[in-house]
């Protein structure tokens, strides 16, 4: 429990490295046991985020002390920006307790501070849609709902329905494909226009190909041979690792706006479950971001459950909104 405290007596300060690293872990234990956002809550993620490019730990985080002798952290804000954008990710956790007393407020004037000293247009942090609380601060300080990010499970014993490609469509493995610019293409016209998705280039998805399954990359074509679906899906030793069973991950499946239909979907979804079924994995979760309601009720339908809900809320600081 954290004893009561005024601000005026709150010590914040630069993050560091060196002594805050299992404080902050303890912060984020006790922050995860109240809110279920997901939070990865070891050290090797959290060291890996330190050395993210363009990430400054010392000028871009920032912790707060508990006012006792038990030199624990009560609240932590971090914001990032990557190289060559123009948008800052930030976030700001404050422990249960100590709740509803001006901490973030605080944390985010920070945060905006170094916003501007790196010359970053926006300031993007999630929120968890279950907890009211952070969607209220938010738009308090202007910020504005972009999106949503979902995360569903597929687990083992689920009633599958076969896999039924609508007429004229017809499914094929990038493995068989070999085309980098139909691949391209894919990706830039299959998220149009929902949020969360980027335009790539060319030489951008050469440089990811190496890490992807080309087995599992799913390409859709019309009737006509245009590419008009993506989904990318495969076993996942992260995910494995962190439920103790084989699972396999299935990355937003994709279609172009004027074949958006929810069968479509559903084939090409089922697709890749079955084929990471085939590959030995239990659990199946899959990310969506931005999709339509109708698209994540259809995956609910199937038997996902979803894991946890992220909104993306958003200020522009060269308008305020």
């Amino acid at each position: 429990m954290i004893t009561t405290m005024d601000n005026d007596q709150l010590l914040i300060r630069s993050f560091s490295p060196d002594q805050d690293i299992p404080r902050l872990l303890s912060l984020y234990t006790a922050v995860e046991a109240v809110d279920h956002d997901g939070l990865e809550i070891n050290e090797q993620a959290l060291r890996a985020q330190l050395t993210l490019p363009g990430h400054d730990p010392l000028k871009d985080r920032w912790v707060v002390e508990a006012p006792d002798v038990s030199l624990s952290l009560i609240a932590s804000g971090v914001v990032s920006v990557a190289p060559r954008t123009s948008l800052a990710e930030a976030n700001i956790l404050v422990h249960p307790d100590c709740r509803r007393r001006g901490i973030g407020t605080t944390l985010l004037s920070k945060v905006v501070e170094r916003t501007h000293q790196l010359e970053a247009g926006a300031i993007q942090i999630y929120t968890n849609v279950r907890n009211s609380a952070g969607p209220a601060f938010l738009q308090k300080h202007g910020f504005l709902a972009q999106g949503a990010y979902t995360e569903l499970r597929l687990t083992e014993g689920i009633l599958l329905p076969p896999v039924i490609w609508p007429y004229g469509y017809t499914m094929r493995p990038y493995a068989e494909v070999q085309d980098l610019s139909i691949l391209t293409q894919a990706m830039n016209l299959c998220y149009i226009p929902l949020w969360g998705h980027h335009e790539v280039t060319e030489n951008q998805m050469a440089s990811y190909l190496p890490n992807f399954n080309q087995q599992g990359l799913f390409l859709v074509f019309s009737e006509k041979g245009r590419v008009i679906g993506i989904s990318r899906v495969e076993p996942s030793p992260e995910r494995t690792h962190k439920n103790g069973v084989p699972t396999g991950y299935i990355d937003a499946p994709g279609i172009v706006p004027q074949h958006r239909r929810l069968d479509l979907y559903r084939a090409l979804v089922l697709t890749g479950v079955r084929w990471l079924h085939d590959q030995g994995q239990i659990l199946i979760e899959l990310e969506s971001w931005g999709d339509k309601l109708e698209v994540l009720k259809m995956y609910r339908e199937l038997g996902f459950k979803d894991l946890r809900q992220l909104v993306c809320f958003q200020i522009d600081l060269s308008t305020g909104e």
